[in-house]
């Protein structure tokens, strides 16, 4: 008779013990079930809620740790400090660009433009219906007069988007939709080519096509009729110098739209509307800027000359100043890549004065209640394994110690010390297996009602119901640059779901088995310490 047939044998003639030990093993099992369950619903629901999120990272400067730093300095070395202020460069994203984890950057300027020839589309809102922009201007003249006129300004009509990357979020996310022609290429934006793309109900309104030209002014045509005209002179500047040229190359669907029922839709112009946005390489406007900067920089030269700022020529605009930025955000690949993403790149950044942002610390306050679990249960499932390894341990050595005559005579029949162990090991795997094979129907009813209890008395305990925002106020603007998902805590409670998968049986067993290898090993050792010899006459 083998060691498996007399392991068979010795479970169902000794029946009252196995089924004690049977039923040992089903209530550690329901534990152990319980506390897995909820752990692994708890880690679920944080991953389905990140994988939900937006996967934007924002990379921006560090503006306290740099102030920090200018406090500790001498006060005669502060304003060279402020002379050079960091700023988030064209190389430092090119060179994050490089990982293959990131989708797109949105390195964006946004500007406010005045169309010539063309208009923006009408919201035909209480704001356009009546004149807000009338106003009387007054200033002293040369003689010392005091001199008034009506000034009317003229609102912008665009809203411009200039980015450094031919890659958009909006377009990555779908928020834009491309209907006609192609976007800009990073070649168009290192070489500054004068291009554009303009949305369907723009070019609608004004029976544009892919191809035409747009010409759009940078300042108010009503500040070229007034005494500002007198300013700009002085600077050498133009109506002209404020222009520019546009070849439409694409045609876009901006889903955003202006909404009737948006609670700033009544005073809201032109510029504001999502039908009148217009995407540009950053380059374009930069290369205009520059022109500008410089005339203005002369202008200020000659009226300051005592001026140490404007008379030092490493103070004076470069592109490079006009291109650089203070944030940028990038879009990654995978939501879940966005924590090793961030840690990886912040750990290269140190003293860099640079910070990188995913969202992290609303996400983090919102799982405290899911970490709370995740701790607890794990514990739970430490505690009761370990205490079943002591209690099995100490019932398997009491046993073994009433089995010493047949233990003494497998050994003196030339049965191996491995093959007694092995059946022993059997006898308690196979009551094992039946308690938490029982466990797993058991175990994963009370699992899904005490994790629902569980996380409700967390949700109340955190006091995070009090914190979550009203999200009911629907305000439409072209400014929001903030590409985070809104997420509230229940959102997390939502994806919470106990489920007893594949994966947790497995893990189940597996502890059921390693528990019934640790109680056998520790009596072996009786075993192993005697010879037939001794175990039988020790038995008499």
């Amino acid at each position: 008779m083998n060691f498996f047939q007399r392991a068979i044998k010795n479970t169902t003639r000794k029946l009252s013990k196995s089924v004690l030990l049977a039923l040992t093993f089903f209530v550690i099992g329901n534990f152990v079930i319980v506390g897995l369950g909820i752990s692994n619903a708890a880690e679920q629901a944080k991953v389905m809620t990140r994988k939900q999120m937006r996967a934007a990272v924002t990379y921006q400067l560090d503006y306290e740790a740099f102030w920090d730093y200018i406090e500790e300095l001498p006060e005669e070395e502060q304003m060279e400090a402020y002379n050079h202020y960091p700023y988030i460069t064209d190389d430092e994203i090119q060179a994050l660009m490089a990982d293959d984890r990131i989708k797109s950057v949105n390195a964006i300027t946004n500007l406010q433009a005045w169309p010539i020839d063309i208009e923006g589309v009408p919201l035909n809102n209480e704001y356009e219906q009546n004149n807000y922009g009338s106003s009387m201007s007054c200033w002293i003249d040369e003689t010392g007069q005091e001199v008034c006129e009506e000034y009317t300004w003229v609102d912008p009509e665009l809203f411009i988007k200039a980015n450094g990357f031919s890659g958009m979020i909006e377009f990555s996310d779908e928020m834009y939709i491309l209907k006609e022609g192609r976007m800009y290429t990073q070649e168009e934006i290192e070489d500054a080519e004068k291009v554009c793309l303009i949305t369907d109900t723009l070019a609608e309104h004004n029976n544009l096509r892919v191809g035409d030209m747009i010409e759009i002014s940078f300042e108010s045509p009503s500040n070229f009729n007034n005494h500002y005209n007198s300013w700009y002179s002085e600077m050498g500047l133009t109506e002209e110098d404020f222009k520019l040229e546009l070849e439409v190359i694409g045609i876009f669907d901006n889903t955003q739209i202006a909404d009737p029922t948006a609670d700033n839709f009544d005073w809201m112009a032109k510029y504001e509307s999502p039908e009148n946005i217009v995407l540009m390489p950053d380059s374009i406007y930069a290369e205009h800027q520059l022109n500008i900067s410089l005339k203005s920089w002369e202008y200020y030269k000659q009226m300051w000359p005592d001026d140490e700022y404007y008379q030092n020529e490493d103070n004076m605009p470069t592109m490079d100043n006009i291109l650089s930025k203070s944030a940028v955000t990038l879009l990654l690949n995978d939501p879940l890549e966005v924590d090793s993403f961030v840690e990886q790149v912040q750990a290269s950044l140190d003293g860099q004065y640079r910070l990188l942002d995913a969202n992290n610390e609303t996400f983090e306050q919102l799982s405290r209640p899911l970490d709370t679990l995740t701790l607890f249960s794990s514990m739970i499932v430490v505690l009761v394994l370990v205490n079943a390894v002591v209690i099995i341990t100490l019932v398997t050595a009491l046993t073994l110690k009433t089995r010493e005559y047949e233990i003494g005579v497998l050994l003196s029949q030339g049965v191996s010390k491995f093959m007694v162990i092995a059946q022993f090991f059997v006898e308690l795997a196979l009551v094992a297996v039946l308690g938490f094979t029982l466990a797993v129907g058991s175990g994963s009813l009370i699992a899904g009602r005490v994790g629902e209890a569980v996380l409700q008395y967390q949700v109340e305990f955190s006091g995070l119901n009090e914190t979550e925002v009203d999200d009911d106020y629907n305000y439409i603007s072209n400014w929001n640059d903030n590409y985070f998902t809104e997420i509230s805590l229940s959102d997390m409670v939502d994806a919470y779901e106990v489920q007893i998968s594949p994966l947790i049986i497995g893990e189940i067993y597996v502890a059921g088995l390693g528990i019934v290898l640790i109680s056998i090993l520790i009596p072996s050792l009786m075993i192993m310490r005697y010879n037939p010899k001794k175990i039988l006459m020790s038995a008499q």
